[in-house]
């Protein structure tokens, strides 16, 4: 499996990974195209229940995002699916949505929030930007990837980021315009269409542009674009029976770890209870808020050190522990050795 590397912060190899949450939907959506999203997944290498198997929150290379999203474009005959799919949308991004909410009085400190962790809706090695020039704002979105359809996932990102505006602005929101990196594809209709506004390709940044007022707005808790969002999100909670509260919350746990907010309390607020309440629901479920938290930290740190080469304090700090030495010794609990020499003894030629 090859995944893209660079330098990061203090010399530390970056990873370029995406949460399997921002894929939400692909075989939904291959489907309504009329094709056959087991026999795209199983092309690539992945099991055919694959997004049905794995967690929103678990983490795949953008390689593999990149080379899904195209093999469905392909196998669809529809350039621009990666647009479809972001439109499609997912319970990954009501979490944010919410979480951002409770800390902003604004779109502005909203999109900030989004900006400053952006971990929550993608992975490492990408980042959102928001720039104000004179009456216009723009918000860029930057993916460090060198796969050779990165800009499959891009399209994703910016399709998703649509979506995020129209729920904390309304549905009267739209854009100024949009632009991408990459070259246009021969028909641009079907993104005229989607975006509502003039598209741009072959520009030096993928961005959304809109009007600076917006960034001005309130955040309207009562919107019905928000409310109605949250009621899928909610919905699909309790369709999705058999996983169960423990479920649910491991999920939350997983999007909020990279921010460091990931207290019973803040996870009790995302679910509208009281910390107390929330710990009686799990008590008859016969887990409690700790037990999840650590085993959410040994399934990303077990699948981190099999698939990636991220440090162990990259990893640590992901994973929301004080520091290395925490970590080290809640691995070895685990497993019995410290996380190189278990990273070594497992090694399968990575």
């Amino acid at each position: 499996m090859h995944i893209s590397i660079d330098i990061g912060v203090n010399g530390e190899p970056s990873i370029h990974m995406v949460r399997v949450a921002m894929m939400a939907g692909f075989d939904q959506q291959v489907r309504q195209l009329m094709g056959d999203p087991a026999a795209i997944l199983r092309d690539q290498g992945l099991p055919s229940g694959y997004f049905v198997d794995h967690s929103q929150g678990q983490l795949l290379t953008y390689d593999q995002a990149d080379e899904l999203l195209h093999a469905a474009s392909v196998a669809t005959n529809c350039p621009h699916f990666s647009i479809l799919l972001g439109t499609q949308h997912n319970k990954n991004l009501s979490s944010v949505i919410r979480l951002v909410m409770h800390q902003s009085s604004d779109v502005g400190t909203a999109l900030q929030a989004l900006c400053d962790h952006p971990a929550l809706h993608v992975a490492s090695s990408a980042s959102l930007t928001l720039e104000v020039f004179g009456n216009q704002a723009c918000l860029s979105y930057k993916n460090s990837s060198i796969s050779e359809h990165c800009r499959y996932s891009e399209e994703l990102a910016l399709s998703q980021t649509m979506i995020m505006f129209k729920a904390l602005c309304g549905g009267e929101w739209a854009p100024a315009k949009v632009s991408f990196r990459h070259l246009s594809p021969q028909n641009i209709s079907a993104y005229l269409d989607i975006f509502a506004a003039p598209v741009h390709f072959a520009q030096s940044e993928t961005q959304i542009h809109f009007a600076k007022t917006w960034l001005d707005l309130p955040i309207r808790q009562s919107d019905p674009a928000l409310n109605m969002i949250l009621h899928t999100h909610s919905q699909q909670s309790d369709d999705a029976g058999d996983q169960g509260l423990c479920s649910d919350i491991a999920d939350i746990i997983r999007e909020l770890l990279p921010t460091g907010q990931f207290s019973i309390e803040q996870v009790a607020d995302l679910r509208a209870v009281h910390p107390r309440t929330l710990q009686r629901m799990l008590k008859k479920e016969g887990k409690s808020f700790s037990i999840l938290l650590e085993s959410v930290r040994r399934e990303i740190a077990t699948e981190r050190l099999l698939h990636s080469d991220i440090s162990i304090i990259q990893l640590s700090d992901y994973l929301g522990y004080a520091d290395n030495t925490a970590f080290t010794r809640a691995f070895r609990r685990w497993y019995g050795s410290a996380p190189m020499q278990w990273r070594k003894s497992t090694d399968t030629g990575r």
